[in-house]
């Protein structure tokens, strides 16, 4: 069992902790039942975490999964178990550090009052030893400030300061949860617990998609064409999205774990998993899955070069074939239906073949004129809807509150500065996730760990061509794996 040390309980959690329930007890007589169901909930969050940060830690991906079931709006804003969680985690995170937080804070207040000249050098000389230290986890971590501070510049364009006000939020919390994840995640049995916690939460989604299934009636009965499952989520793309981070991880220790036991746990796991993703129907998750399965393949088997060079040579060669018609019409046809991207054109008539594609690039163009129109700050980080219809195409008047792309988006809310920023975060993580998967001397399952991990980034990043999936807290679980992913990294840095 783990255990965490006196010094990591933070008092003032539990304070919080005994406070809530008690506030929640006096105030019973006039508030609805349901909010003091959720005031308890959070206390006993915050009491979990006081008491045992790392187990709440591991709490995340069911929070993240469910939390939608508890969540209330405050003052505009909706707040969920997550955020609670995240709250909770930080508060714990600085109580247990804080002589430390409180220590660096006086060094650089005192080298910048007595000593301005040294100030900048000193500063140059810190991140230049964060750099040789650890260079993956330098890397993610000024990626992710660059796009906070791109998300906040955006606000000199917005019309609403208060969308980018929760964005930037959001994002922050994705640091918080990082950070939090490296200092509670310090062996593999750690990375591990937390690996079936996302696995253990994707099963759960998946058993209410077929119990959905089985429930619906009618047309949309058991084996009716039209249903498509979602969970939790409220839409298929997000649902299949989150199963994603439970189906990868889950296959990668079927396929290379070394314990037996775990791999056939595992294997059941994914087929629980996948076949809920194939009633979600998301051609998104799909190419998202395809993506992930490439990655535990080429990688798992060390084949990366040999897979390097049939792109380079298989691409040009599937384009020219393409292009010159050497592949039979009748066939191209098949092929793109099959994928619903025959007649791809907003002058098409709709209907129901082609209803979701024509959709989305509707939002593709008004995406990409947003960016076009506003081409270096964009137009405030979280006001897509609020500006979609200046720029909407005709026939397309309703926003769904994103570009169905997340680049676009990135591009059209935050501009040129945040597109970048938001792509630097995309390869700093590939970055880590390459670092731990071909670290020397990785034990098999240590190894199969960081290849689930880096397969999760890798469908993420392909699955937001066409969709955003930073909601509904997904992208916790992201800076979750990020976490595990560079404090494999670590280790492997630290072996002799």
């Amino acid at each position: 069992m783990i255990r965490m040390s006196a010094s990591r309980r933070a008092p003032l959690p539990v304070v919080l902790a005994i406070a809530t329930p008690l506030a929640a007890l006096g105030l019973l007589a006039h508030l609805p039942w349901v909010f003091v169901v959720r005031l308890a909930l959070a206390g006993l969050l915050v009491l979990l975490t006081s008491r045992r940060p790392f187990w709440a830690l591991a709490l995340l991906p069911f929070a993240v999964a469910f939390g939608s079931l508890f969540a209330f709006d405050w003052s505009g804003m909706r707040v969920g178990p997550t955020d609670v969680l995240v709250a909770a985690l930080a508060v714990a995170w600085y109580m247990a550090e804080r002589a430390n937080w409180w220590g660096a804070v006086w060094r650089w207040r005192y080298l910048a009052s007595h000593s301005p000249r040294a100030w900048w050098p000193a500063t140059r000389g810190w991140l230049a030893r964060r750099w040789r230290a650890d260079p993956p986890r330098a890397s993610v971590f000024a990626a992710w400030l660059a796009y906070v501070l791109a998300i906040l510049l955006s606000a000199l364009a917005a019309t609403s300061g208060a969308l980018v006000v929760k964005e930037a939020l959001k994002w922050l919390e994705v640091g918080l949860v990082l950070a939090v994840t490296l200092w509670l995640a310090r062996s593999p049995s750690h990375v591990r617990w937390l690996i079936w916690a996302l696995i253990g939460a994707g099963v759960a989604e998946a058993l209410l998609g077929y119990a959905q299934w089985v429930l619906a009636t009618g047309d949309l009965g058991p084996g009716g064409d039209s249903l498509r499952v979602f969970g939790t989520f409220a839409q298929p793309n997000p649902y299949a999205g989150e199963l994603n981070f439970a189906l990868l991880p889950a296959l990668a220790l079927a396929l290379w774990g070394t314990a037996p036991r775990e791999r056939w746990v595992a294997g059941v796991a994914a087929a629980l998993v996948a076949g809920a993703s194939a009633l979600a129907g998301s051609r998104g998750a799909l190419l998202g899955l395809l993506a992930g399965l490439a990655v535990l393949l080429i990688v798992g088997w060390r084949r990366e070069r040999l897979a390097g060079l049939a792109v380079l040579i298989g691409v040009p060669v599937v384009l020219v074939a393409w292009v010159g018609r050497l592949i039979p019409v009748s066939l191209q046809a098949r092929l793109l239906a099959e994928v619903r991207l025959s007649d791809l054109s907003l002058s098409s008539s709709v209907n129901d073949a082609n209803f979701s594609t024509l959709e989305r690039l509707a939002h593709w163009v008004a995406g990409l004129r947003m960016f076009a129109a506003h081409p270096l700050l964009g137009v405030g980080a979280g006001n897509y809807s609020v500006v979609y219809g200046r720029y909407a195409v005709p026939g397309w008047p309703e926003a769904l509150g994103h570009a169905h792309n997340y680049y676009i988006n990135a591009a059209a809310e935050t501009g040129v500065v945040g597109l970048l920023a938001f792509l630097a975060l995309a390869a700093a993580a590939l970055y880590a996730g390459g670092r731990a998967v071909r670290a020397p001397r990785r034990d098999g399952a240590t190894r199969a760990l960081a290849l689930g991990l880096l397969a999760v980034i890798v469908a993420l990043l392909t699955h937001s061509l066409t969709d955003d999936l930073f909601v509904h807290g997904l992208e916790l679980q992201l800076a979750l794996c990020l976490g595990c992913l560079l404090r494999l990294g670590t280790w492997q840095a630290a072996a002799p």
